[in-house]
């Protein structure tokens, strides 16, 4: 049975790196930024699968990505077919029962993992490199992606372990204000529905749908592919042949329309609890491979990237307001957002959204200074560094930065282009790029009476 409410796919555990990825990051200075060299081949198969590989020796491991453009956003005509298509994926092939793949797998040291997003299906694959036990593997892996039973049973099942889901992300306070921030700024748009299905939705999908909606969205002309560990090109190439061959053919997924203009609102639901949650989320127009976008990074790391932040300073040390305040840039294919996040007292919700308000019209106003700008560099180089390190974390970054349409040497100039970076820039992109009046505030908990907030330590 799968785990539908675990998020699956999990790329910071530690692996293994190739000899000559380690060698070049020995000794680095991260004040000097030294250039990572991290040798990506890229190639499409006869299929039209995108493919890139990572030849790493350290471990006789091998990971395999397979991203689908077969998200949520691929299924507003009936909202939960993504979704229940990829859960179903573990119910059973034409060939194996459920049991019977599991049992395989887990004799063969094999792991497969799964994730839905807006814009994406991800499967995973982790399993030794030894040829008999990969191929094997392999196997299942293909067979389960490529020729799925979509068992009736099985199907009623998993629809309602994914209506418990949505429940329980609905009684989640910081999952619903997401929710509440994507239905805002994406109001009918293919993203307004972050959860990506509804209870009509799911209880109205047949057998049949599911069967149709796979042989379009997992085609092999549909998928980006990744592979990194204990393999040689050869060996690489020929997987990616073998794996794109036996999806179904001939589909792609159309571009998403831009998202409409949205106009500035403060949305508050009541729901029981402790705390509450807060979001602050500007609509953000800016792809992953715009020139622009490395700046919109740094200015985020600098603002709210962690515990040295511009926002985590005022409201955490020097207020004690929360234990934590964080903000992220989300860039998606037809749009995206900017966005901050919290958690309050509920008597503090209004204080506080006007204190981080006041904070990003100074910053964006004034921008970093020299030094919080390179202590957000190193943190972005650190972040870069631990990532290349391990197998399974690159596999994941790889699929990031091919699904983002990066150019080919992105790992390898991404140092020298942050580090080129003035806070001059930053300031010039964030005052282009982000616009308050703009702005989206949402809140959710318990009602109660606002207070002023409590003066700062210092």
């Amino acid at each position: 049975m799968p785990d539908i409410t675990s998020t699956a796919h999990q790329p910071d555990v530690a692996c293994s790196i190739g000899k000559s990825r380690l060698q070049s990051t020995q000794g680095l200075d991260l004040d000097q930024f030294e250039t990572l060299h991290t040798p990506v081949q890229a190639w499409t198969t006869m299929a039209g699968t995108g493919v890139k590989f990572v030849e790493a020796h350290g471990l006789p491991i091998v990971d395999v990505v397979l991203r689908f453009k077969a998200g949520t956003s691929q299924d507003t005509d009936q909202l939960g077919l993504a979704a229940l298509t990829l859960y179903m994926l573990d119910e059973g092939s034409q060939r194996h029962t459920a049991t019977q793949h599991a049992e395989q797998l887990e004799r063969l040291g094999a792991i497969t993992q799964k994730e839905i997003r807006l814009e994406h299906a991800t499967l995973c694959l982790r399993s030794l490199s030894n040829q008999a036990r990969l191929d094997a593997a392999l196997e299942l892996f293909m067979d389960l992606a490529a020729n799925p039973a979509f068992p009736a049973l099985a199907l009623e099942k998993i629809k309602q372990q994914l209506q418990s889901l949505n429940a329980s992300r609905e009684r989640q306070p910081v999952l619903r204000a997401r929710k509440e921030a994507y239905r805002h700024l994406f109001n009918g748009h293919p993203y307004g529905t972050s959860l990506g299905s509804t209870r009509q939705g799911i209880e109205a999908i047949t057998v049949d749908d599911l069967r149709r909606f796979h042989q379009r969205a997992y085609a092999a002309s549909n998928l980006e592919m990744v592979l990194v560990g204990d393999l040689s090109l050869s060996e690489a190439q020929a997987i990616a042949q073998r794996i794109s061959e036996a999806l179904p053919q001939g589909w792609a997924a159309a571009e998403l329309p831009s998202p409409p203009m949205t106009t500035s609102a403060t949305i508050n639901i009541d729901q029981p609890g402790a705390s509450s949650a807060a979001l602050l989320a500007l609509p953000m127009n800016v792809p992953a491979n715009d020139p622009e976008f490395l700046a919109l990074i740094l200015g985020s790391e600098v603002l709210g990237g962690g515990f040295e932040s511009r926002l985590m300073t005022e409201l955490r040390q020097r207020r004690g307001l929360t234990y934590g305040i964080y903000s992220r840039v989300k860039p998606l294919s037809a749009g995206g957002l900017f966005a901050v996040e919290w958690e309050i007292a509920p008597h503090y919700v209004q204080g506080s959204q006007a204190l981080v308000e006041a904070q990003m019209r100074e910053f964006i106003d004034k921008g970093p200074t020299p030094a919080q700008l390179q202590f957000a560099r190193k943190q972005l180089v650190g972040d870069l560094l631990r990532a290349v390190a391990q197998n399974q974390s690159l596999a994941a970054l790889l699929t990031e930065v091919t699904q983002q349409r990066q150019p080919a040497d992105h790992l390898n100039t991404y140092i020298e282009r942050i580090s080129a970076i003035t806070p001059a820039d930053v300031r010039r992109v964030m005052q282009r790029r982000l616009n308050l009046d703009g702005k989206v505030l949402v809140s959710v908990g318990p009602r109660a009476d606002q207070q002023a907030l409590p003066a700062t330590d210092q």
